[in-house]
C-alpha cells in the first residue's frame, strides 16, 4: 500500500484517527462501528469490509500497519503530526518501549546512584 495513497477522504482520516486517540473527530455511531468491526475483524472479514467500504479500510490499515501511517492520516486531514509521548512523564525523548516510555522511565536509576 502506498502511504501517499489520495483516496482517503479526509473526514475518513480524521475519524480513524480518532479511533486510535491520535486527533481527529468522533463518527457518528454506525461509522464508529464500522471502524471498530474493520479494525478487529480477522483477515478474511476485514478482506470483505475493505472491499465494501474501500476508504475505512485503507485508512485502517495505514495506521495499523504502516510505521508512518499516522502521520500519514494526520496530513490527509490537514492535522499537524503529533509526537510520541511517555506515557509518565510526557516527554518526547526516545526510544520508546512497547510500553509507551521513555528510555528513562523504563530503567529509572536507583536513589542511591549505583545502577
Amino acid at each position: 500500500m502506498s502511504t501517499t495513497n489520495p483516496s482517503i477522504p479526509a473526514e475518513v482520516a480524521a475519524h480513524v484517527l480518532s479511533h486510535y486517540g491520535r486527533g481527529g473527530y468522533p463518527a457518528g455511531d454506525w461509522t464508529a462501528s464500522l471502524i471498530s468491526l474493520i479494525d478487529r475483524a480477522d483477515m478474511v472479514h476485514r478482506a470483505k469490509l475493505t472491499a465494501t467500504f474501500p476508504d475505512y479500510g485503507a485508512a485502517i490499515a495505514l495506521a495499523k500497519y504502516d510505521e508512518e501511517g499516522i502521520a500519514t492520516l494526520q496530513r490527509i486531514a490537514g492535522l499537524p503530526p503529533t509526537p510520541i509521548t511517555c506515557k509518565r512523564c510526557w516527554g518526547t525523548d526516545g526510544p520508546f518501549t512497547p510500553d509507551g516510555l521513555c528510555e528513562a522511565c523504563a530503567r529509572p536509576m536507583p536513589l542511591d546512584g549505583v545502577a
